[in-house]
């Protein structure tokens, strides 16, 4: 009997554009042209004898054949990646894949990943990030996100606060004239394009009005803030858990205090994929590290 397995390059093409709800991005996540999925595409409507696509519109939307085909088909790929990732690790392992938001994991987790991996040696973390909402059609086990419109319909985990503080070069002129809350107005204040609700949050809990902050630095995000800092160009307004180390090893200071006010908090989701890696041990350490971190900041 002849095979009906479909051509596996037209499914990744499918399941990609069914995914984005578009050839374009389709074609960006493959690395080909959109008209190279589109073919790809017809190709396997014409292997099914059935339409998976509606083209009447500007969007692609599926045809009810096509959600049902993607439902179906979306776990199995998932599977695919699962049983790739055992066996080139070749040692026994189990592969923890954590989606995570990237500043989080540049200043937070990854600093942290050697002491998971000392006491863990039978998980080997795979780490992705993403600024935006969880992409519930890429493999993942856990994820990391901060804003409540990102968690994708998944049951959020509270893991910590977040606490944003003032912090400068420990050189930066002027510095013991820093006393109170009142005279960080009278200095430049860095600010960050992509937590525009640090300084609102500071400043109200401090009783302060945000026009009384005449001279600020704003910079595209919290990486560029903190390099500000250091460089003595103001006093940023950011996270204390993404300046761990730099008030650590004196290339910032923190001229108010390093406990900060609560500008947010972050939560761990759990991934409902099929076949997904169940890692109690993974959620627990955070949970640790995390209440570790928030004794350490007070």
């Amino acid at each position: 009997m002849p095979s009906r397995l479909p051509p596996l390059n037209a499914l990744r093409a499918f399941v990609a554009a069914a995914r984005h709800s578009s050839f374009r991005l389709a074609a960006e996540e493959l690395n080909v042209t959109p008209g190279a999925v589109s073919r790809q595409i017809r190709s396997l409507e014409l292997f099914l004898g059935i339409a998976l696509f509606d083209r009447s519109q500007r969007q692609v939307r599926l045809t009810e054949a096509g959600a049902r085909y993607f439902t179906r088909i979306a776990d199995l790929f998932t599977e695919i990646q699962q049983a790739t990732d055992t066996l080139l690790d070749g040692d026994g392992r189990r592969t923890l894949r954590v989606d995570c938001i990237p500043t989080f994991a540049m200043h937070w987790l990854l600093p942290r990943l050697p002491l998971f991996q000392q006491r863990f040696p039978e998980l080997a973390v795979s780490l992705s990030t993403a600024p935006g909402p969880i992409d519930i059609g890429r493999p993942f086990d856990y994820a990391i996100r901060r804003d409540p419109a990102h968690f994708a319909g998944l049951k959020p985990l509270p893991l910590m606060r977040e606490h944003c503080v003032p912090v400068c070069s420990p050189s930066l002129p002027g510095l013991e004239t820093l006393r109170s809350p009142a005279d960080l107005t009278r200095r430049t204040v860095i600010t960050i394009r992509a937590r525009a609700d640090l300084l609102p949050a500071w400043s109200t809990a401090h009783g302060l009005e945000l026009d009384a902050f005449r001279s600020r630095m704003e910079v595209d995000h919290t990486y560029f803030a903190i390099q500000a800092a250091e460089d003595g160009l103001g006093v940023a307004i950011v996270p204390r858990l993404f300046v761990e180390r730099p008030l650590e090893t004196g290339r910032l200071t923190a001229p108010l205090g390093a406990e900060g006010v609560v500008s947010g908090h972050y939560y761990l989701l759990e991934s409902r994929q099929r076949g997904h890696t169940e890692a109690p041990a993974f959620p627990d350490w955070l949970r640790e590290q995390a209440a570790a971190a928030s004794t350490q900041g007070r």
